[in-house]
């Protein structure tokens, strides 16, 4: 049978160009769905990790400024100690004028509260110079402070204490 076309020319039909365009088409479509399932399953593995180490780090920035506020508050109460002791020497062995003169006059919002965070002071007179040791503590859930980590989600909050000491010379 003798064909319409020219014998040189090897170009498909119109039919044939049209079956291999929507092969064509149908292949992108199928990549372009697969890629979406991919991108799909990498975002459900990788969106929980992410969500993760934003949690901690929120926490370890947490636990860090707690811990720099302690340390404000323990330096003053050792600094106070420190001046208070040159007024009168008998606060070294009375906890209750250190508390009146000292420790309540110490409040930082959610970090010290309560006087009782202040370990008793060491007075060490016989070094040189003479020096004054104070302690404070955060135990998250005491002292009416809030709970930290918050959420606690692996329950460490009840055993988690943060803590901080100052040394200030005896003026």
């Amino acid at each position: 049978m003798a064909s319409n076309r020219p014998a040189a020319d090897n170009s498909p039909t119109h039919d044939e160009a049209l079956k291999k365009r929507t092969m064509i088409l149908k292949d992108s479509r199928k990549a372009r769905g697969v890629s979406i399932a991919e991108a799909a399953a990498v975002t459900s593995l990788l969106l929980p990790l992410l969500i993760l180490v934003l949690f901690v780090v929120v926490e370890a920035t947490q636990a860090y400024l707690i811990k720099n506020s302690l340390a404000e508050a323990a330096r003053q109460a050792a600094r106070d100690l420190s001046v208070e002791y040159g007024q009168d020497p008998a606060i070294a062995g009375s906890r209750s004028l250190q508390d009146t003169l000292v420790f309540d006059k110490i409040r930082i919002k959610n970090v010290v509260n309560d006087s009782q965070q202040f370990d008793n002071p060491v007075f060490d007179t016989t070094a040189d110079p003479p020096t004054v040791k104070v302690t404070v503590q955060y135990k998250g859930g005491q002292y009416g402070l809030p709970s930290f980590p918050n959420p606690d989600p692996l329950n460490l909050g009840k055993n988690f204490k943060i803590d901080a000491t100052s040394t200030y010379r005896l003026e």
